[in-house]
């Protein structure tokens, strides 16, 4: 008989954009990134801990540098 495996939906913390479809005994780091806020997470699979590591970088017009 084949077992049903149970899976998980991974949600971005900042926006609630589905990441990732995680199964029952995944394990491990991943890094993945929201295609909707542009954030980067790594993600520890076995405890569901969340680390932002990177995020959308800052528009910059022509003009606005600090020098001069």
């Amino acid at each position: 008989m084949i077992k049903e495996a149970s899976v998980m939906r991974v949600e971005c913390p900042a926006c609630g954009y589905r990441l990732f479809d995680k199964g029952d005994q995944a394990c491990g780091p991943v890094q993945t990134k929201c295609t909707r806020c542009k954030r980067v997470w790594e993600v520890e699979l076995a405890t569901d801990e969340f680390k932002l590591v990177s995020r959308k970088p800052k528009a910059r017009r022509k003009g606005d540098s600090a020098s001069p």
